[in-house]
């Protein structure tokens, strides 16, 4: 039975992002699935069925937990950003912030927000709504889409809606849910309330601003669709399809092939759904901030990795600033998100988007600026699908080992993707090995100007400025970054208030 209330996907990388900073500033944990110990020992039971009941199985969650489509004419951009704001209402010290963080949600803004004590409001939402859906039909798809996204946006002046398909990755999820993101183009009064009340008087509003972009179906001024999204496949290859993707389709059991289209609407360059932000939101939130009398910077990004090395860096920054010996490498992924674990344990986070081959590589080309010999805690998302751009869990674990010996965080490697036990055993397995591993007092913390002296020094010395925290002290050592501008943001922008 679908659900009745409306609320975000729980799935959804905005809310995991929102509830990770809450828990945070609470120092509490992050927990994305909560379950008794009753549902723990079934879900190990079902971890070891065969995969197509662990299909099922996964099935029948998401159709419990997708919301009733009659639900879509009570939605309402400020309801949305009333349930956003309304997290923070037990959350300790939440007056006088020295930042709120506003715009694209991911795992290295949430690393970010827990680091400097700051609120984080996300630019966008998804709603899942019950769509039981032939994963390869895209037109049924577009078209159910379509009017849930016509009765919202007629409700919803300040809303652009984002159709997101993508049969790959998300395969499981299609065939039970339509998914329509929400992206806000004007400030919403509870959060325009909230960061008065909220953010101290010399308070900064830092606005990420992710300029990660996809085609998209331009179906009406502000209606898109997207097909496919971040991971091993180019936009391109969703659309025109691979020999590679036909080739998995194959071993699906599916007819389909060369790729999925909507004839008859024009395909546009956009920010991508998922990760992206509009610039008429950033241009609002800036508004804002110069009527109130706020600082506004913005940390601009061409892809969320930007934001995950930019948050690895901050941590590694507060550590020397700080005197403090980082105690291991914390790599977690999509809506694996918690920084308490960071805060409590003196971890250096990095964070990945997603599981697929395109994050592993960003893993491994962050190596070389990670102090060698440190413990990993690696925590890998279960999709329960077999992609095609999926690297195994023993690829993650090889190049993780040349960081420094790997501690699996609620993975069982030999069961991975299909794990239905890890969404339950990742919280408690990060809480023992903090609790095992305990940090520094006091805690982890950067104010908003360090935050931005780091990041003017980044911007001019680039990897240089590596030599310095690793403290190498020597630039031709085989273990030092050297030179080579690492896979960082090399440029931000600070406008400065008008």
């Amino acid at each position: 039975m679908p659900y009745s209330r409306i609320r975000e996907a729980p799935e959804a990388s905005s809310a995991a992002t929102l509830r990770a900073v809450v828990a945070a500033l609470n120092n509490a944990w992050h927990v994305p699935q909560h379950s008794t110990p009753a549902e723990k020992r079934l879900a190990n039971l079902a971890s070891h069925m065969p995969e197509a009941l662990v299909k099922k199985t996964i099935a029948r969650l998401v159709r419990q937990r997708a919301l009733d489509p009659d639900l879509a004419r009570f939605v309402r951009s400020e309801g949305l950003a009333r349930q956003a704001v309304a997290h923070y209402e037990h959350a300790e010290g939440h007056i006088g912030y020295p930042a709120i963080i506003i715009g694209a949600p991911n795992g290295g803004v949430a690393y970010l927000a827990a680091l400097l004590g700051a609120a984080f409001l996300p630019a966008y939402f998804l709603l899942s709504f019950a769509d039981p859906t032939e994963p390869d039909d895209i037109a049924s798809y577009h078209e159910h889409g379509a009017q849930l996204i016509d009765v919202i946006l007629r409700a919803n002046p300040d809303l652009l809606a984002v159709n997101h398909y993508d049969p790959i990755h998300d395969r499981f999820l299609v065939e039970e849910v339509n998914h329509v993101r929400l992206k806000l183009l004007h400030l919403p009064e509870a959060y325009q309330q909230f960061i008065e009340r909220h953010l101290a008087p010399d308070g900064v509003i830092f606005y990420a601003d992710n300029h990660f972009t996809w085609r998209q179906y331009r179906i009406d001024e502000r209606h898109a669709f997207q097909v496919g999204g971040l991971g091993g496949f180019s936009d391109q290859d969703f659309i025109q399809g691979s020999e590679t993707i036909d080739a998995w389709l194959a071993k699906q059991k599916s007819d389909h092939r060369g790729g999925w289209q909507l004839p008859g609407y024009q395909l546009i360059h956009a920010r991508e759904s998922e990760w992206g932000s509009l610039p008429q939101f950033r241009d609002a939130v800036q508004d804002f901030a110069h009527e109130t009398g706020y600082r506004f910077r913005a940390i601009n990004g061409e892809h969320p990795e930007d934001f995950s090395a930019l948050a690895y860096t901050a941590y590694l920054w507060e550590s020397r600033l700080h005197e403090r010996t980082p105690n291991g490498v914390l790599v977690e992924c999509f809506s694996q998100i918690n920084p308490t674990a960071a805060l409590r344990a003196d971890l250096l986070p990095l964070w990945m988007p997603f599981n697929t081959r395109d994050s592993l590589e960003h893993l491994a080309r962050m190596t070389p600026y990670i102090p060698k010999r440190l413990p990993v805690g690696l925590s890998l998302l279960a999709n329960f699908t077999r992609t095609p751009d999926l690297p195994s869990a023993q690829a993650w674990k090889e190049v993780a080992e040349k960081i420094g010996p790997v501690h699996w965080i609620g993975v069982h490697p030999d069961r991975y993707p299909m794990d239905i036990a890890s969404l339950l055993d990742y919280a408690p397995d990060l809480q023992q090995w903090v609790h095992a591993h305990p940090g520094q007092e006091p805690r982890p913390h950067l104010a908003p100007e360090e935050l931005l002296d780091m990041m003017k020094y980044l911007s001019h010395y680039g990897s240089r400025l590596f030599t310095y925290l690793l403290n190498t002290g020597d630039e031709d050592d085989e273990d030092s970054p050297g030179v080579e501008e690492p896979p960082i943001m090399d440029a931000y922008e600070f406008p400065e208030m008008e």
